[in-house]
């Protein structure tokens, strides 16, 4: 009788407003802020409220793979791709460098030949493929026993390395976040080569370079190197990097969108907030202009509106601070990143 009157207990119990939304805003701060353990804990309290949701099951496959989990993570990335739950591609991707990660070079060959006989894919998403697939061949061919991961630095990786440097440089986002995947378990010294190019090589994909900034500040790496982002070209101390996620103007937009929106829609603050970070990641070492919360919050409100489908720009541009052209600048700046830089998968900028 205890039992039944405590699980009624529970089952009468008001969630608090917004808990998905907040929760799914707690994970996504615990992750890009290496906190693994708590983000893993949000991403799971929120699959027991809402069992469907797609980047709830996307952040804990995520924070599996940082805590090592890998068994698991290949686990759940494998449902999620057999019962449809978010972007088939991104969580391809994901479950695909599981796999690499694994040294499960087999069963990458396998997926890949499937997915190229089962989809007409486009011609540069295609070559992706293609190139990923030739690099799992070549793996399974090799009659050297599989690629141990820990950074021990008497082994001899070149060949890997430089399987991973063509993927790195290959102009194409997905492989390079699996080549960047790749060599983040290998020892910097032998890799830091790779990165310098990366860096350097106008193809590469500008958030993703960010994360190999931070990756090098993560592993106390004491150089300068050059970055190419949009055109220009930056000389970078690692160790002086700033983290954009504890930046103050960063931090006072992300409010001035929460409390102009969160209440009376927190999804779209949620996609905003994501394509504010989007941006943030995108155009590092720059920093937005003009210096002003209020115009950015604006901006983004429009941009999500614009991307999700809803008509927010209207009655932004009817507020007298704001000119319509300035505002209208700065929403397809934001535009621009989001669809072109970043695609869809909301995860691949932490």
């Amino acid at each position: 009788m205890a039992n039944e009157k405590k699980g009624k207990k529970i089952s009468n119990v008001v969630l608090f407003p917004n808990l998905p939304a907040r929760l799914l805003e707690k994970g996504m701060s615990s992750l890009k802020a290496k906190q693994f353990k708590e983000s893993l804990s949000c991403f799971l309290q929120l699959l027991e409220i809402e069992p469907g949701h797609s980047q709830g099951h996307l952040g804990v496959v995520l924070s599996l793979i940082e805590l090592g989990q890998l068994q698991e993570a290949k686990i759940r990335a494998d449902k999620m791709l057999k019962q449809g739950i978010g972007e088939y591609f991104d969580v391809l991707q994901i479950y695909l460098s599981v796999l690499i990660q694994l040294s499960e070079y087999e069963s990458v060959v396998s997926v890949v030949e499937a997915v190229l006989e089962e989809h007409q894919l486009p011609a540069a998403q295609a070559e992706s493929f293609y190139q990923l697939l030739h690099f799992s061949r070549k793996m399974t061919d090799d009659s050297e026993p599989p690629i141990d991961l820990s950074p021990e630095p008497h082994q001899d990786r070149s060949k890997e390395i430089e399987t991973l440097r063509n993927m790195m440089t290959s102009g194409e986002i997905h492989n390079q976040w699996i080549a960047m995947q790749q060599l983040s378990y290998m020892n910097p010294e032998d890799t830091i080569a790779v990165y310098r190019e990366f860096l350097e090589n106008e193809e590469g994909n500008p958030g993703i370079k960010t994360m190999a900034l931070n990756y090098l500040k993560s592993k106390d790496i004491q150089e300068t190197v050059t970055l190419h982002k949009f055109g220009n070209t930056y000389s970078i101390n690692i160790q002086e990097l700033h983290d954009v996620y504890e930046d103050p103007f960063n931090l006072e937009v992300k409010k001035e969108l929460e409390d102009r929106l969160e209440q009376d829609n927190p999804t779209l603050t949620e996609f905003a907030v994501t394509i504010w970070w989007d941006y943030i990641l995108a155009i590092y070492p720059q920093v937005p202009e003009p210096a002003d919360s209020h115009y950015w919050a604006r901006a983004l409100q429009c941009a999500a509106g614009k991307l999700s489908g809803m008509d927010t720009c209207d009655a932004i541009e009817s507020e007298i601070e704001i000119h319509p052209e300035s505002l209208e600048k700065a929403v397809e700046q934001l535009l621009d990143i989001e669809r072109f830089t970043f695609g869809p998968n909301k995860f691949q900028g932490y």
